[in-house]
């Protein structure tokens, strides 16, 4: 798969994480990266350019991944169809869950490796998912065959987690998160 051409847009206000993104997106080819520090920057550049990927931080500081991939997807096409990447450092039940159920195609729990993120972004990309738009969901069908995660790539066991304030629940492993928005296979009736 050749990044190159690619163009993507990165939201996240962490200065130091975008870089270590920057740099990954780089070493994998990919030269036409935009960043946006805060929703309302995303919203302003969503609404002029449409990218080819949108890699978005769960929770950022004026609004939610969920919120920024619900905008993407009642976008006109080709905009919606965007494969959408959320990152996130706490991989709380209720971010995971907003972000799937907005449209994501995929949630991976920082720290990101640059194997892990061409994975995902490739599998983003090359999966064969319809898109569903049925009431206010509209995003990659959840209920196709199951082709799962790319090969070889899960959650190192030496990961620590990180300390900020109070947790009101528990984080969930990547391996979590994945069989939470994993495709499932549907039997006709």
């Amino acid at each position: 798969m050749k990044l190159s051409g690619v163009s993507a847009l990165v939201v996240d206000s962490d200065r130091h994480a975008v870089n270590l993104l920057l740099q990954m997106l780089r070493g994998l080819g990919m030269d036409q990266t935009t960043v946006a520090e805060s929703g309302e920057q995303a919203l302003a550049l969503l609404k002029n350019h449409v990218y080819d990927l949108c890699i978005v931080e769960a929770v950022l500081p004026d609004t939610t991944a969920g919120e920024l991939v619900s905008f993407v997807r009642q976008q006109p096409a080709p905009a919606k169809y965007t494969p959408i990447l959320v990152v996130t450092a706490y991989s709380h039940l209720g971010n995971v869950r907003r972000a799937r159920d907005a449209g994501a195609h995929l949630v991976v729990k920082k720290p990101l490796s640059p194997q892990i993120l061409f994975d995902r972004i490739s599998w983003a990309a090359s999966a064969t998912r319809p898109f569903v738009e049925a009431g206010q969901y509209v995003g990659p069908d959840r209920r196709f065959k199951f082709i799962g995660p790319p090969e070889g790539t899960g959650r190192r066991q030496d990961d620590l987690t990180a300390e900020i304030g109070a947790a009101t629940e528990p984080n969930m492993s990547q391996a979590e998160i994945d069989a939470m928005v994993k495709p499932m296979k549907v039997f006709a009736e």
